[in-house]
Order: structure tokens, then C-alpha cells, then sequence
């Protein structure tokens, strides 16, 4: 039981360092009885969705998260948050709607959702800050 835990910290940590190309000979080196440990599927299922750039299914796998892995996965989920804003604001100009970037980033509610927007600086289009101005917003690397 052990080494699927070792396996699924492995392949998290590997996101976490952003090393591609050793987390895949991680995964390709799982043996059959290890690939069909639901852990270990979450794990390669994390990785596929985060080299694939899936934010929707990277922030949904990290808010299911099954036992230790949503911990694991807190050290760089805002980092990836990040990352993903920087895509939305570019790829959805005009104007993109706070509720679809809540829901992307895997924020339970846009009450919290605003949080990070705030933080971020990000220019609204309208006082009731509902949506977040494209053109207007620059989300710094």
C-alpha cells in the first residue's frame, strides 16, 4: 500500500517542480497492478490534466481530491490559478464573467473567487463586478 502512496506523491510532485518528462517515466513505468490503484489513476489523471493545460479538470480532480492528495496539491494550485487567469483574460476578451472564471478555478463560490481577483487587481466592467474586462486587466507572470 505503501509504494501507491509513494507513486501518487511522486507524480504530484513532479507537477510541483513542473517536470514533465520525469513524471511521464514515472507513469510509464507503473506496473499493472499499480496503474489500477485508484490513487495512482488520480495521480495520472492530475498529470493529464495539468500537461494537457485542462484547468476546468485540474481544479475539479484537485477539489475531489481523495485522501492526502488535495494537500499535496495546495502547494501549487495557485500557481496554476495564476497561470489559468493569464490564459482567460487573454483568450476571452472583451469581457469574461466572474462566475465562469470562479467555476474554472475551482473556487466553491465567487464570494471567494472575488478574493483572488481582487488581489490579482483585475478591472471589472461594471460597478456590480460581475465580469472582468479583458482589454483592460494585465495579469503579471
Amino acid at each position: 500500500k505503501q509504494w501507491y502512496q509513494r507513486r501518487v506523491r511522486g507524480i504530484l510532485y513532479y507537477i510541483y517542480i513542473k517536470n514533465t518528462s520525469d513524471a511521464m517515466k514515472l507513469i510509464a513505468e507503473l506496473s499493472p497492478e499499480e496503474s489500477a490503484n485508484e490513487d495512482v489513476q488520480f495521480g495520472v489523471a492530475v498529470f493529464n490534466a495539468w500537461s494537457s493545460r485542462n484547468y476546468q479538470r485540474f481544479f475539479k480532480l484537485y477539489l475531489t481530491a481523495p485522501k492526502m492528495a488535495g494537500y499535496l496539491m495546495d502547494s501549487y494550485v495557485q500557481r496554476e490559478r495564476h497561470a489559468t487567469l493569464q490564459t482567460m483574460v487573454k483568450a476571452y476578451k472583451p469581457s469574461v464573467s466572474v462566475a465562469k472564471v470562479s467555476h474554472t478555478l475551482g473556487y466553491p463560490d465567487t464570494e471567494t473567487a472575488m478574493v483572488y481577483l481582487n488581489e490579482m487587481k483585475v478591472t471589472f466592467t461594471n460597478a456590480a463586478r460581475t465580469a472582468i474586462d479583458c482589454k483592460k486587466t494585465m495579469i503579471e507572470t
